[in-house]
């Protein structure tokens, strides 16, 4: 039953019970469960926070079929958005950055939310198009940045990747993210945070950024490949990451040039 708390649409006050999922044909049996299912998947649990009514609706027909996900809560304004992130205690967060009260508002969100539920993910669903809001957004730390209009089998593919610890950003903000890296005027103006690199991960890390493949590197740098990939492995431990797409991101939001 829905509840209404100020302006907090509230879906589901419970955790969500485990979905069962039935068993592909020609599994082994020592992979099933004792009731002749697969173990119990977790449904990742999803707070809408979005100004548009007709946004909210759209994500909640998309979700209403997806076994693995629910949307929980909704809400529309910057206080709402707070008070429901405390109550649902969310898996993931969709946030418009734009609340119709100024982009930074929607920025101050994303910035409580991150430190006040650090388990919980924030994927930036929005039709803000300034340059200077999205990078400001991204170097906040988001775990995700899609623009309205995207496919809404992305939208949903995008939820389930930061559910698996992962990041997920359209190829306009990877462009971005790639020309910050590239111009030190787009650097913020503090210390450097992140990791000490050595003159030539600082090389590669650079040609990550224009989106070379290790090859190209290595005929770039004059070094062979292998190298590259040793490079290429260090960065990713430097910079705490597992994949590859997210060297130039996460350096990106440390400031590292």
């Amino acid at each position: 039953m829905t509840a209404e708390l100020a302006d907090v649409r509230v879906l589901e006050s419970r955790p969500a019970q485990p979905t069962r999922v039935p068993p592909a044909a020609g599994r082994a049996p020592q992979d099933l469960g004792g009731d002749g299912t697969l173990g119990a998947v977790r449904t990742g649990r999803i707070l809408v926070v979005d100004a548009e009514g007709i946004v909210r609706l759209g994500l909640r027909q998309l979700f209403a079929v997806e076994p693995d996900l629910r949307i929980v809560g909704e809400a529309a304004t910057p206080r709402d958005a707070l008070v429901a992130a405390d109550r649902l205690r969310p898996d993931v967060v969709l946030l418009d950055v734009d609340l119709g009260r100024g982009d930074s508002a929607g920025i101050d969100v994303a910035r409580a939310l991150l430190q006040r539920h650090r388990g919980t993910r924030i994927l930036v669903l929005t039709g803000c198009r300034d340059r200077e809001t999205m990078l400001r957004t991204v170097r906040l730390g988001v775990h995700g940045y899609l623009r309205k209009g995207a496919d809404t089998a992305d939208i949903v593919a995008a939820v389930r990747t930061l559910l698996r610890g992962d990041a997920v950003f359209d190829s306009r903000i990877t462009t971005m993210m790639m020309d910050a890296l590239r111009d030190p005027r787009e650097q913020p103006g503090q210390t450097m945070r992140g990791p000490l690199l050595t003159d030539r991960e600082n090389q590669v890390l650079k040609l990550l950024a224009t989106g070379m493949s290790n090859r190209e590197i290595a005929t770039e740098l004059v070094i062979s490949e292998a190298t590259v990939k040793f490079h290429v492995r260090n960065l990713r431990d430097k910079l705490d990451v597992r994949r590859r797409t997210e060297i130039v991101y996460t350096a990106t939001r440390q400031g590292i040039v």
